[in-house]
């Protein structure tokens, strides 16, 4: 517990009066009293001394304001992603203390992050429970409370948020805002949950529930690596689906007739780890989902809904779709829904159920809450022209590959197991590449491409960039973005990495004798990236690199 000065429980109080009806403020700094409070929220995690550049942040924001006014509304990308900042949980938890977790995320990354979330007791106003977490040069950040001796819940959640987004850059603003949340009351035990789940026994990525974009529906399930496929082959982007089956069971009898915004509310919304930005649930495919919910004809405090899974062409299921953002290739998506219902006791009092994805979905600690995986969705390729060298030299079409084949990922000759291959319909840009040495490849913007400067995703290479071959080395000649309609295949020739433990590599094979990251290599990708302090010091302003050097110390003495 952390017991407040009376003067900062005015600070508290003063932002509760401004805060707008969504519980969403984005600050005002040419208000003294919301720059105070916001000071006070970044220094009660006690370590500005190892993050000095978190309050120089809010310094230059002020400064920006007052010279410019308030910073544009929050971006949104063509695809409809936008920057989100969430507190999904605030309950008691199963041993009885009250604990909260939050979230952000900002389209197109964002190089600095600090989050601060803290709980406060409506009745004495003072810090029942506060977790703290920063990060640098990622997309998605969550942070949650530490374990918490209050068994309070008249409480308010509150997550304050500061980050910058400029590489380098000491005259562009940082932003930064806070998110309120009641608590939920009405506690409830876990929703149960059958769909997402784990359905295959070799997942791609263990550490989630693995959806294919584009892909057979036979290619789900058994020993395939998804646990879910959509089959889209007319499609030219990919859109979000997830299965979503299971009920929840209250304290006493639902309100009836179910009333949609009424006596029945649904949030849903997801997250983007990779690209960046949230997409709410828009209300057409929400009304589609409101009509999969019904109160159990046996038991009238329990609710069902079912949302199942498409097993094939004539029974495509009926999963959430997300049909207002594009899917980008190769994303892992967090995925959100609180479930609200009005009990018939004749007060009106709520209560809530929450599905909510987890870094750590065995550790479910928030009574009423589900913790569920991360959603990985794969829709990334190579050209269905494409050749792969195979260990004794010879050229073979890509889609020929099986698992257990051996390829070369070297110019030393040396080879690896293919664990498995993918292929899936694509309808939409890819690259077109060409070396001056006469090779070409066709490739999904994020597949990676090895070159003299390291891994490098097609979207990013340059024409004077020299790529590593089979023979040696060759300069890119032209690189395009063109459409595409046809096949694309991929193959794994490593296993998927924990984050937590990574080992530094990347899977390569060669493909029309370039050396390219095999479907794991994205993410290690991104893992090399954002272990590198050098780099991630390249993308933060010079007053934040004593912040990149603490927090890579913290990592190191973890």
């Amino acid at each position: 517990m952390i017991n407040l000065t009376n003067e900062q429980k005015e600070l508290f109080a003063y932002i509760d009066g401004i805060l707008p009806g969504d519980g969403h403020l984005k600050y005002d700094f040419r208000d003294e009293k919301q720059y105070e409070f916001a000071v006070m929220m970044s220094q009660l995690s006690g370590d500005a001394d190892l993050y000095p550049g978190k309050l120089k942040s809010l310094e230059l924001m002020k400064a920006y304001q007052e010279q410019h006014g308030l910073q544009e509304n929050e971006p949104q990308t063509a695809d409809g992603w936008t920057n989100m900042f969430k507190i999904p949980g605030l309950n008691l938890t199963t041993d009885g203390t009250i604990a909260s977790n939050g979230l952000a995320t900002v389209v197109g990354g964002y190089a600095s992050m600090n989050l601060a979330l803290i709980v406060q007791s409506r009745k004495t106003k003072d810090i029942v429970a506060h977790g703290f977490n920063n990060d640098f040069a990622k997309a998605l950040l969550t942070v949650s409370t530490a374990a918490s001796t209050s068994k309070e819940i008249d409480v308010n959640s509150y997550l304050h948020y500061q980050y910058t987004t400029s590489s380098g850059s000491e005259t562009a603003s940082p932003q930064s805002g806070l998110v309120k949340k009641q608590d939920n009351g009405g506690t409830t035990g876990d929703p149960v949950i059958t769909a997402p789940a784990r359905t295959t026994t070799k997942p791609n990525n263990p550490k989630a529930i693995n959806i294919g974009l584009g892909r057979p529906w036979t290619d789900q399930g058994g020993d395939s690596q998804f646990d879910y496929a959509w089959y889209e082959s007319t499609q030219d982007h990919p859109i979000g689906k997830i299965p979503f089956v299971g009920s929840a069971t209250f304290s006493q009898a639902i309100s009836t007739p179910l009333e949609p915004n009424t006596n029945f509310l649904l949030d849903i919304y997801v997250a983007d780890e990779v690209g960046g930005g949230g997409a709410q649930l828009n209300p057409t495919d929400l009304d589609t989902v409101y009509k999969a919910f019904s109160i159990d004809s046996g038991n009238d405090a329990k609710l069902n809904w079912s949302l199942p899974a498409g097993a094939s062409t004539t029974d495509p299921g009926n999963p959430i779709v997300f049909g207002n953002v594009t899917w980008s290739s190769d994303i892992l998506a967090y995925f959100y829904c609180q479930i609200a219902v009005v009990l018939s006791g004749g007060d009106g009092s709520l209560a809530f159920a929450t599905v909510q994805s987890s870094d750590s979905p065995d550790s479910d600690p928030l009574d009423g809450t589900y913790n569920m995986k991360p959603i990985d969705f794969i829709w990334h390729c190579l050209g269905q022209s494409t050749s792969v060298t195979m260990a004794d030299g010879e050229q073979r079409p890509i889609a020929d590959i099986v698992a257990g084949d051996k390829v070369q990922i070297n110019s030393e000759g040396d080879f690896a197991v293919v664990q498995w291959t993918n292929k899936g319909a694509h309808k939409g840009d890819v690259y077109f590449i060409r070396t001056e040495g006469g090779d070409e490849l066709i490739a999904s913007h994020n597949h990676v491409i090895m070159t003299e400067r390291g891994p490098v995703p097609a979207s990013e290479l340059q024409e004077e960039d020299v790529l590593l071959t089979r023979t040696g080395t060759s300069k890119v000649a032209s690189i395009s973005k063109d459409a595409y309609s046809g096949l694309m295949y991929n193959l794994a020739t490593t296993e998927y990495q924990d984050p937590k433990h990574f080992n530094g590599e990347i899977g390569a094979f060669y493909a029309n004798g370039l050396q390219v990251g095999d479907i794991n290599a994205q993410k290690a990708y991104r893992l090399i990236l954002a272990n590198d302090m050098a780099w991630v010091k390249k993308q933060v302003p010079d007053y934040l690199h004593k912040d990149v050097e603490s927090f890579f110390q913290a990592k190191k003495d973890a």
